[in-house]
């Protein structure tokens, strides 16, 4: 990042809405290549403030750890926050902790854009248009990009004719053998999206129409849209029930309310690799790449 900070306003607002891009933060690896996206974001006044959730361990990370409180010393947007006190959710995965974040998200003028710290992409009008479409359209739980390398919008992308079909059919299903746990699928996703970005067309990629998710449908939630006053109506303000993050947001919340999330089409982002994809990526050069054009983004 350059050493000397840009001019930062305090107050940038999308049609009067503050707009709080927040991460469950992790892994430096990939966050360091989101982390450019945010700042141009910030710079061009569509993005107020930059969260990081601490969802770290204390022994293992210690280079994460550093490179969070790094950012938090050089950039007056960035935020560090940290697990409410008190709060024992038992043996469980920390990736479990991280629907306790919303306890902070309950400003009712407030666009909150959720981004996975492997969310390695977000083009340049991604973050306008996905906030625009979640201030008009009040109802769902959730508004979701077109997020690259996630099963159910691969199924929309093949549906459109925006991805091959002879990679293999994707379903919808969040966790479908192709669009999720195919790590030979994913490559040819990440060289796709990669080619359109180094030719200037990503745009050729836009669905130009929204899908709607029927309620009770599970979503890997890598990135979405979501507002504080929905935050704020719960019975205890930020308090999930159930508290696991995924399934309140696609499943149990939507089933309640009866209204359906939607994949804005317009709205791009890459996210890079679920588990059951690693041993095909971490032998490809796609991360050096997304890193490089990341780099070319904020000095731009």
């Amino acid at each position: 990042m350059a050493a000397t900070a840009p001019h930062y306003e305090e107050s940038c607002m999308i049609d009067d809405r503050r707009v709080i891009a927040w991460t469950p933060y992790g892994r430096v690896r990939t966050y360091s290549i989101l982390i450019k996206y945010l700042e141009r974001d910030v710079q061009r006044g569509l993005v107020d403030e930059v969260w990081a959730y601490m969802n770290t361990d204390p022994q293992g990370q210690e280079g994460d750890i550093a490179y969070a409180h790094q950012l938090a010393e050089q950039h007056p947007w960035f935020h560090l926050k940290h697990r409410p006190e008190g709060i024992d959710l038992g043996n469980l995965p920390k990736q479990r902790y991280t629907g306790l974040a919303y306890r902070e998200m309950t400003a009712p003028d407030t666009i909150y854009l959720r981004f996975d710290d492997d969310v390695i992409y977000v083009h340049e009008d991604a973050v306008e248009n996905l906030v625009r479409a979640r201030i008009d359209m009040p109802a769902p739980v959730a508004v979701f990009p077109v997020i690259w390398n996630n099963a159910i919008c691969s199924h929309f992308l093949q549906a459109c004719g925006k991805v091959p079909m002879e990679w293999g059919p994707v379903s919808l299903f969040c966790m479908d053998s192709n669009g999720w746990a195919n790590g030979a699928f994913a490559v040819k996703m990440h060289e796709l999206l990669l080619s359109h970005i180094e030719a200037g067309t990503v745009e050729d990629l836009y669905l130009y129409q929204d899908f709607s998710l029927q309620p009770g449908t599970q979503f890997s939630v890598s990135c979405f849209a979501s507002r504080g006053e929905d935050y704020a109506a719960l019975s205890k303000p930020g308090v999930l029930v159930p508290d696991e993050e995924e399934s309140w947001h696609t499943i149990h919340q939507p089933l309640a309310t009866g209204a359906p999330n939607i994949i804005r089409g317009n709205a791009i982002v890459s996210h890079y690799s679920f588990f059951t994809q690693h041993p095909f990526l971490n032998q490809t050069d796609l991360l050096d790449r997304y890193r490089d054009l990341a780099d070319k983004a904020v000095t731009s």
